[in-house]
This record gives C-alpha cells, sequence and structure tokens, in this order.
C-alpha cells in the first residue's frame, strides 16, 4: 500500500473541520465574559489574592473555570479522566487557553480548585454572575414561574444499624477511620418517587417559562419535602411580576399556606390540584390540572436536558460539595441553552 504523501497545509485543514464540532465552545467563548466570572470566583474565594513571594503561581481562576464546565459540557467527566483528555484533545486545550503551554493541571489541581470553590461559596457567586449575564444580553426571565425539584443520585452509603443510629444522632462511628469517613455520605438520604427509592439529593430550581432558563437553585438532601422549598423558589419581585406573575407547580406543592402566600404576593396560582376528598367528582380539579399541565411540563424539558447533558449523578461526598456541584450542573445548563437560545433568534448580547 502506498504511503500518503504529506501535505503543508494538513494542519490549517484539520483546525477548519476541526470547528464544525467546537460549534458550543466556540458560541460560548463568544457570548461568555469569562473574566466576569473569574472576577466573581475570586471576590468571594480569595484565590487570586496576595500571595507570599515565591512557589509556583497558580493557574489563572479563568482556566479553571473552563477546566470544570467541559467536566459538566461532556457528561461529568472524572477528574483523572479530564486530566487526560486536556492532553490528548487539541479542542480542549484551545478552550481553555492552554494550547501552548507545556504543563496543563493535573487531576489533583483540578480536585483542589473545585474543594476551594465549594467551600468558599464560589459557585453560587459563579450562579449569580451568570443570570447577571444572562439580563444583560437579553434573556431576563419572562413568562411564568416553573417550580420543580429533581432528585440527584449520590454514592450509596451501606451502613449497618449501629452506624445509622450514630448518624442520626450527628456521630461518626467510633470505629471509622479518617479515610472511611470522608469517602461516606452522612448528608444524603433516600427518597421515594413514582414507588422507586432514590439515594441522594434534591436540586430545587426555578425557571422562567419563555426561556427555560434557570433563575433559581436550592440543594437539600433527598428527604426534604418540596412544599418546604416553595416560598424559598419563588421570585416575588414586582418587575418580575410585570414580565408574568403565574406561577407553576405539580401537586406536591398544593397548600393553603402555598395558595395563602401568592395571593399575598399577589401572584396567579397555577399549582395543581390534589383529589378534594370532600367531593365525588373530581373531573374539574382533572380538567384544571390537565390545562396547566400543558404549561407546567416544560420544567421537564429543563431537567431532561440538564440529564442528557451531564447526567444527574455525583461524584462526591457531603451536602457542602454536592450543593457546588449541582450548582455548577445548573449553569452550565444555562450556558447551553444560551447557546441553543442565540442559534434560535433570541436577542443577541449587546
Amino acid at each position: 500500500m502506498a504511503k500518503p504523501q504529506s501535505d503543508m497545509f494538513a494542519g490549517q485543514a484539520r483546525h477548519s473541520k476541526l470547528a464544525q464540532y467546537t460549534r458550543v465552545l466556540n458560541r460560548l467563548n463568544a457570548l461568555v465574559d469569562w473574566s466576569g466570572l473569574a472576577k466573581a470566583v475570586n471576590d468571594a474565594t480569595g484565590r487570586e489574592g496576595e500571595r507570599p513571594k515565591g512557589g509556583r503561581p497558580p493557574y489563572p481562576t479563568q482556566v479553571m473555570l473552563k477546566i470544570v464546565v467541559l467536566q459538566q459540557l461532556y457528561g461529568n467527566v472524572a477528574d483523572e479522566e479530564m486530566e487526560y483528555a486536556l492532553l490528548d484533545r487539541l479542542s480542549w486545550q484551545r478552550f481553555v487557553g492552554l494550547e501552548d503551554a507545556r504543563d496543563l493541571p493535573d487531576a489533583r489541581t483540578i480536585w483542589a480548585f473545585k474543594q476551594l470553590i465549594a467551600q468558599g461559596g464560589g459557585t453560587e457567586a459563579l450562579f449569580d454572575e451568570v443570570l447577571r449575564q444572562l439580563d444583560a444580553a437579553g434573556l431576563k426571565a419572562k413568562g411564568g414561574q416553573l417550580i420543580d425539584a429533581t432528585l440527584i443520585d449520590a454514592p450509596k452509603a451501606h451502613l449497618d444499624k449501629h452506624e445509622k443510629a450514630d448518624i442520626e444522632q450527628g456521630k461518626t462511628p467510633g470505629h471509622w477511620s479518617a479515610k472511611v469517613a470522608a469517602h461516606r455520605d452522612r448528608d444524603a438520604h433516600w427518597s421515594a418517587k413514582h414507588g422507586k427509592w432514590f439515594y441522594g439529593y434534591k436540586a430545587h430550581i426555578n425557571a422562567d417559562q419563555a426561556h427555560k432558563l434557570i433563575r433559581r437553585i436550592q440543594v437539600t438532601p433527598g428527604n426534604v419535602g418540596d412544599t418546604r422549598l416553595f416560598e424559598a423558589m419563588i421570585d416575588t419581585d414586582k418587575e418580575r411580576a410585570r414580565r408574568g406573575k403565574t406561577v407553576y407547580a405539580d401537586r406536591g406543592y398544593d397548600s393553603q399556606a402555598n395558595r395563602r402566600l401568592l395571593k399575598d404576593s399577589q401572584l396567579c396560582d397555577a399549582i395543581a390540584r390534589n383529589d378534594d376528598r370532600q367531593r365525588y367528582d373530581q373531573s374539574d380539579v382533572h380538567r384544571r390540572n390537565a390545562r396547566l399541565s400543558r404549561t407546567r411540563a416544560r420544567v421537564e424539558h429543563v431537567f431532561g436536558g440538564w440529564e442528557k447533558t451531564m447526567g444527574k449523578s455525583l461524584r462526591c461526598v457531603g451536602l457542602v460539595r454536592a450543593r457546588a456541584h449541582i450548582t455548577l450542573q445548573a449553569v452550565v445548563y444555562n450556558w447551553r441553552r444560551w447557546v441553543s437560545l442565540q442559534g434560535s433568534g433570541a436577542p443577541a448580547a449587546a
């Protein structure tokens, strides 16, 4: 077999073809103000503040942010796999800005960065800054508020009855070593949904009807009831109400207290109703629920896009790290959705 001839323009041709497969990354680089995101994280964590002289300087926060975004954008990649992918993929090196760098962040460096932003509130600052950028791009929350929660699987902890008793009392079982304790999730809980049991956490969100972007998020153990987070999830701001004042939620949020809260906040009640035990004929209730579900179902598109892109599972233990991980996934979902909205003719950034 003849040896293929070399081509002095081969690199240019491959780069041109590669651009067809990196559309999302190219759009993210164009749409997102990465320096603003890095500043928000640095202000929250103090990562790039004053440092003593000497020692190797850390990788820029902007670079590390892009790395953890890639991890989620391509399916919740493990830190070790991310280290290899950065070494192997030229398109990822270009995206993070390390194409010509001699050294690339290893798995331990990536883990340490995520630990820092989890402990220092960096992901919350990141989420708020992303919302500010979305508003500036003309994608303010519009239409009704879609309130719902989804379960995120966590690594299961197999405990005996004595260990469970200690943990329920807030104690660490005496026979656990420090290493064992660090790898046992004592914050996650079991929760039942549609007759199936899940172990992990809940992501409670508020998404807007028009753009299906996540506007608020809170993370709790899986056994926390949806209705307990209802007040924290709704946006009662008058300016937000002018762009849409109807609040949609499923039957899990149906209570007199929640209905009264919406009335007092001058918001329209579109919470699906549970069957009225005082009435034999439930047809009116069912018709109302069916009518509302056509709009309320848009929140399931959010969860579907989330699961398709990143999967709904964790590679960490503990509520603090789970909150940071899940909030970061919500940020990445919003970015991916932003790219889609720009492609469909939504308002462009100024």
